[in-house]
């Protein structure tokens, strides 16, 4: 399945071994094979057999991310949820390698194919999401680079120093969460490097389980974070959707105090906005982004065909 990474993911790699001159092999390919909720480790990590005893071919998320840190890089496919509430579950929360979890989009059936009590992506290490909803239940940490395509990645987001989140056409929050919120008081805290293109993020007041009010994102520390095309929905809150260093904005945002100024940008909190107003070329519309959430064309052939709608999809 070809993926769609961003320049950012795409700098990522370049964390690896491998030089210019020397492509890197293709990935070992893995595919989960386990009813949701069945866990279990790799026989033997490393010998390119996804399966928890010798010979036995049950292939699960854990065992599948043990034989890809140790091989370096696997692309991961995970099936579907076929009942809601079932989701697989990841306890190997550790990502060292470069792996791609893939799915496959069907709203009849897509609930949260994976739940993690916690995630830490290494220095050097790559984890790409596409098709695929990851609900963290604690927090996350990135230290290497996550890239976030088609996906929903909700819960508490550490982006370190030095590192890349990137999340393109994907939906996010804090509100897969049972901790409370950090003291940033955001949902993404970043001393990284973040880019957000035509997502959807979602805060709410309320209990644990929710954003409780928290900011979508706080930038410090020399940390930087790009906006373009995206959709904040705060609710019934007031208080500024970006806390610190200020974001910088590639146009077409709908936010609330974020200080955005550039074309077409709404900083007000006016939930409403225009349809297919982002032409071509701008945060990447028809350039670097070619399709939406649902994997449809973007721009769309319809109504203004040379301009992209901000969010998920067209």
């Amino acid at each position: 399945m070809k993926r769609m990474l961003t320049t950012l993911a795409v700098a990522a790699l370049a964390l690896g071994s491998t030089t210019a001159c020397e492509p890197p092999p293709p990935p070992a390919s893995f595919t989960v094979n386990v009813a949701p909720g069945v866990t279990g480790g790799d026989a033997t990590p490393g010998d390119g057999v996804c399966e928890t005893a010798p010979g036995n071919g049950v292939c699960t998320l854990d065992a599948a991310v043990q034989e890809g840190n140790a091989l370096g890089r696997a692309d991961i496919h995970v099936p579907q949820s076929v009942e809601l509430e079932t989701p697989l579950v990841l306890t190997e929360t550790t990502i060292t390698g470069h792996l791609a979890f893939i799915s496959v989009y069907n709203y009849s059936l897509r609930d949260f194919e994976i739940r993690a009590p916690h995630l830490h992506v290494a220095t050097g290490a790559l984890l790409s999401l596409e098709q695929v909803d990851l609900h963290v239940t604690g927090a996350t940490s990135v230290a290497g680079a996550l890239a976030v395509h088609r996906s929903s990645f909700v819960g508490w987001l550490d982006v370190h120093a030095g590192a890349v989140v990137s999340m393109v056409n994907s939906i996010g929050g804090a509100w897969a969460s049972t901790l409370p919120p950090p003291t940033t008081n955001a949902w993404i805290t970043n001393r990284g490097t973040v880019l957000l293109r035509f997502s959807y993020l979602i805060r709410f007041g309320g209990v644990a389980g929710s954003s409780m009010g928290a900011a979508f994102v706080h930038t410090l520390d020399g940390g930087t974070t790009t906006v373009g095309a995206t959709l904040f929905e705060r609710y019934s809150l007031t208080s500024p959707d970006c806390l610190g260093t200020p974001a910088s904005s590639e146009g077409y945002n709908n936010a609330k105090g974020c200080g955005f100024a550039g074309p077409g940008d709404i900083d007000d909190g006016n939930p409403s906005y225009p349809l297919s107003d982002d032409p071509r070329g701008v945060a990447g519309c028809g350039t670097d982004i070619t399709i939406d959430f649902y994997g449809d064309p973007r721009p769309g052939p319809d109504f203004r065909p040379d301009h992209c709608s901000r969010g998920l999809w067209e």
